[in-house]
């Protein structure tokens, strides 16, 4: 764990894994001769430190909010977890998965839906950060705008109308709060 965060392999994984699964998972696997705990108590702190693993942590469940983080006391624990998470799922298709994963064209073994646009990703993960932001309101406004100029560019009311009045209003503040008090 601490490596894949160093190299950077981590962000990678969850970044593929959350453009092919709807629940894209990490598994913690601890050594059973260990404590079950990534960092000891009197090492976490208020602020977010580049060493912390505490703070990589949640650095990255920000970035991949739909990342599930799974925690395994020993690989006994992670096999009756496994046992549990298939239970009532149907059989993975090995070949086609090692084709997607061995092709170098992402979109191959992808299925796409018809009826439905391509995302933008990098720019619906943008609407996500903005400030009072749920999933039922985003889509909303993905409904509603063809690009976040289009968000930008709506009038107070407008976003209340959209957003609701609160997040409508937080909306408007900060597309219009001046650079400098920020």
């Amino acid at each position: 764990l601490f490596g894949s965060f160093s190299s950077g392999r981590l962000y990678t994984q969850a970044e593929q894994m959350s453009k092919y699964y709807d629940f894209p998972c990490l598994l913690i696997e601890f050594d059973p001769q260990k404590a079950f705990c990534l960092q000891n108590s009197n090492e976490i702190g208020m602020d977010i430190k580049t060493d912390s693993i505490c703070s990589k942590m949640a650095i990255l469940t920000m970035h991949f909010p739909r990342l599930r983080i799974l925690w395994s006391m020993s690989p006994h624990e992670t096999l009756k977890l496994f046992k549990k998470l298939k239970a009532d799922q149907e059989e993975v298709d090995v070949a086609r998965a090692i084709e997607i994963g061995k092709n170098e064209n992402p979109d191959v073994g992808v299925v796409e839906d018809d009826n439905e646009d391509e995302i933008n990703e990098p720019g619906r993960d943008m609407l996500y950060r903005l400030p009072g932001m749920n999933k039922k309101i985003a889509r909303r406004i993905m409904d509603k705008c063809d690009s976040l100029a289009d968000l930008i560019s709506m009038s107070r009311n407008e976003l209340r109308d959209l957003a609701g009045p609160v997040v409508g209003q937080k909306l408007f503040t900060f597309f219009h709060q001046d650079m400098g008090s920020l």
